[in-house]
């Protein structure tokens, strides 16, 4: 897999926009998803929602979503299962 820039990673958000967020909606999200393709390639640190995103804990990443990040939740699952190799499950991030 290659590493995507900001733009495409903004196109992607956009292409697979459900439940149709904002655009500015999207510029948020895409830059989420931004920092966690940082953090699997360059050890970037994340926040506790993304955090508890790449640790794939539904409850935990629920409970700490803003309003945006909670419409957004499958847009994130698509990006870590389509973007990013299979084995960011086993990086450690905490």
């Amino acid at each position: 897999m290659k590493i995507m820039t900001y733009d495409e990673i903004r196109k992607y958000a956009e292409d697979n926009n459900e439940p149709r967020l904002t655009s500015e909606e999207l510029d948020h999200v895409a830059m989420c998803m931004e920092h966690i393709q940082k953090w699997y390639y360059e050890d970037f640190p994340l926040g506790d929602f993304l955090t508890a995103i790449v640790k794939n804990d539904l409850m935990e990443a629920v409970f700490l979503a803003d309003d945006v990040n909670l419409k957004a939740l499958k847009l994130y699952a698509w990006f870590l299962t389509w973007n990013l190799p299979a084995d960011w499950r086993w990086k450690r991030c905490f």
